[in-house]
């Protein structure tokens, strides 16, 4: 399975998806015209991958502003990192935040109480 590798935009993200080192990383601004359009990609990968996921898988997530429409989308990919956990295998989220945006981190604790998946919280200037 090849890895997954979109540029940032203005508007969308960076996504890193690497199947070999299992990390994957969503950097930056997630406002995209069509959510859809830019997260099914990124869904359908998923879905191929949690077929079979590694031993370890880190959710690694960055980002200074998510719109509504993404944050739902964002949510979906951290439910996918319990089929990983039901398979016996080791998944986490690392949820990187601005100290100048609480919003963020605030959203990142409550995905983290609606899911069986670990949270570590990192904090940046």
């Amino acid at each position: 399975m090849k890895s997954l590798l979109i540029e940032a935009t203005d508007y969308t993200p960076y996504v890193c998806f690497d199947k070999n080192k299992g990390i994957f990383e969503i950097t930056g601004i997630s406002k995209p015209s069509n959510v859809f359009d830019f997260y099914n990609p990124i869904l359908n990968w998923l879905e191929k991958y949690m077929e079979s996921p590694n031993e370890k898988t880190v959710l690694a997530i960055k980002l200074g502003y998510v719109n509504t429409a993404s944050a739902k989308i964002i949510n979906y990919i951290i439910k996918k990192m319990e089929i990983a956990i039901r398979k016996g295998k080791e998944a986490r989220v690392l949820w990187h935040y601005s100290k100048l945006e609480p919003d963020v981190r605030e959203m990142g604790e409550n995905y983290s109480h609606m899911y069986n998946v670990p949270f570590d919280f990192k904090a940046y200037d």
